[in-house]
């Protein structure tokens, strides 16, 4: 992604790091999902200059969410979302009080900057996914390891609640009736598991190959949009 036509693309693209800041650190953060009754948590490393808006995206697929809600990262009253999304408050009162940023604007470094310090992930705003996202960790890059250094994921607890299943209070309820064949709800509760992709679901369960895939999967599509939008230019 760190080439030399990145001023060019650029142009085009929004970046996924502030290229002007040129003292990078490593993060190390600890994303943990708050209320969830079996603890779902993911350890990831992510550069300090990587804008807001793209990191979201990547905790969300690390964690292992779909991805086709909303997100959004917040850091005391602020809400860091898609510029798209904070048009939609432009008429609220608080919006004068930059109640809401431009996720593309502001990086992870902003935000975090001493070890301890911590921020949230929500997502999905009907279900409402709380995520701790806290820096456990700060290392220097060498310059060998910098050369790519999108996020990476070190290791996790526990697998991700399926998409839509109501928030807390649903999960919850979804593994008691899973736990329970003679309850009436539980064939219903098991086709629909079935239907979405969610069969054997194992909430201890956690796989930091698929987790990686879908981060890494996404990295590499922004680098051949960007790669594109250069070759066509």
């Amino acid at each position: 992604m760190r080439n030399l036509f990145k001023n060019q693309i650029d142009t085009f693209v929004s970046p996924m790091f502030d290229q002007s800041i040129k003292d990078v650190d490593k993060y190390v953060l600890g994303v943990e999902l708050i209320g969830a009754p079996c603890r779902v948590y993911r350890e990831v490393a992510a550069p300090s200059d990587i804008y807001l808006g793209y990191l979201g995206e990547l905790l969300v697929l690390s964690v292992g969410w779909s991805g086709a809600h909303l997100h959004e990262i917040i850091k005391g009253n602020v809400s860091y979302r898609r510029q798209s999304e904070i048009e939609k408050h432009v008429d609220e009162p608080d919006f004068l009080q930059n109640r809401y940023r431009d996720a593309l604007r502001h990086t992870l470094g902003e935000l975090l900057v001493d070890k301890g310090d911590s921020c949230v992930l929500r997502y999905d705003f009907g279900d409402d996914w709380i995520h701790r996202v806290t820096l456990i960790d700060k290392l220097k890059y060498d310059n060998v390891s910098y050369d790519e250094p999108g996020l990476e994921i070190l290791g996790g607890e526990g697998n991700c609640p399926p998409d839509d299943c109501g928030g807390v209070e649903g999960y919850i309820r979804i593994l008691d009736i899973l736990a329970d064949p003679k309850d009436e709800e539980y064939e219903m509760v098991h086709e629909w598991m079935e239907c979405w992709g969610y069969g054997n679901f194992d909430p201890h369960s956690f796989n930091l190959f698929e987790c990686s895939r879908r981060a890494d999967d996404y990295q590499r599509m922004i680098d051949a949009v960007r790669q594109g939008f250069f070759t066509r230019f």
